[in-house]
């Protein structure tokens, strides 16, 4: 397996595939447009607007993650639940935190099967703490298997769990996923939507991070940069 070098990708080369990936969703929301401006149900979109509805808790703040950073976003995260109980009291249904996966925190939205076959621990510099090797699962996404023991609790798992709302940005999903394709020598449509498929449970594809990270501030989430 060729190892992947996706981590160090130049901004302009990053923000160009995204400008290609923009123009295509233009174009592909086009035929629906008009149905769009007729209907607010969520479904006139395409994508699935449900987790936006489940932003109910007192208490709202959504953490953007450009970064796996070790898993840090995540941590905070949980902090931000633990002390909320710890110093006030308050229930996790009091709480509602929203997740951004965008930029290169994209692969901790990413199963196993995907860590794996397209080595993304070489990629992103994630190193297995079992084993002391470049990750070929994701070390992020159980509380048994977490990178940080003592953070387990901030597994995706064990935040989904708690009520969080972990968002993937779709446009650094094909950016990556693309990147990959090329360099195996594979067809990046059928790339995309094999990462598409292979999201963990409870996280929701959305169009682009910080479209996200603008509709969780509507739904009055209050910002935390947690790159």
């Amino acid at each position: 397996m060729e190892f992947l070098e996706l981590e160090p990708t130049p901004r302009r080369g990053f923000l160009g595939r995204l400008a290609a990936g923009a123009i295509a969703l233009a174009a592909g929301g086009m035929a629906t447009s008009k149905a769009s401006a007729e209907s607010s149900h969520p479904a006139a979109t395409g994508w699935d607007e449900s987790w936006q509805t489940k932003i109910k808790g007192k208490h709202r703040q959504v953490f953007d993650g450009m970064a796996i950073n070790s898993g840090f976003g995540l941590v905070m995260t949980r902090i931000w639940y633990t002390t909320n109980k710890d110093a006030y009291n308050l229930s996790e249904k009091e709480l509602s935190a929203v997740i951004i996966l965008r930029h290169a925190a994209l692969p901790i939205a990413l199963n196993d099967a995907m860590w794996s076959k397209y080595k993304l621990g070489e990629a992103f510099s994630v190193t297995d703490p079992g084993t002391s090797k470049p990750a070929e699962r994701n070390v992020f996404a159980t509380t048994a298997g977490f990178a940080i023991p003592p953070f387990a609790s901030a597994s995706v798992e064990a935040l989904v769990a708690s009520g969080a709302l972990p968002c993937a940005c779709n446009m650094a999903l094909q950016h990556f996923a693309t990147e990959a394709a090329t360099k195996m020598s594979m067809p990046p449509a059928d790339v995309i939507k094999e990462w598409q498929a292979s999201l963990l449970p409870g996280v929701t594809l959305v169009p682009s991070g910080v479209l996200a990270v603008g509709r969780a501030q509507d739904h009055e989430c209050r910002y935390c940069n947690v790159t």
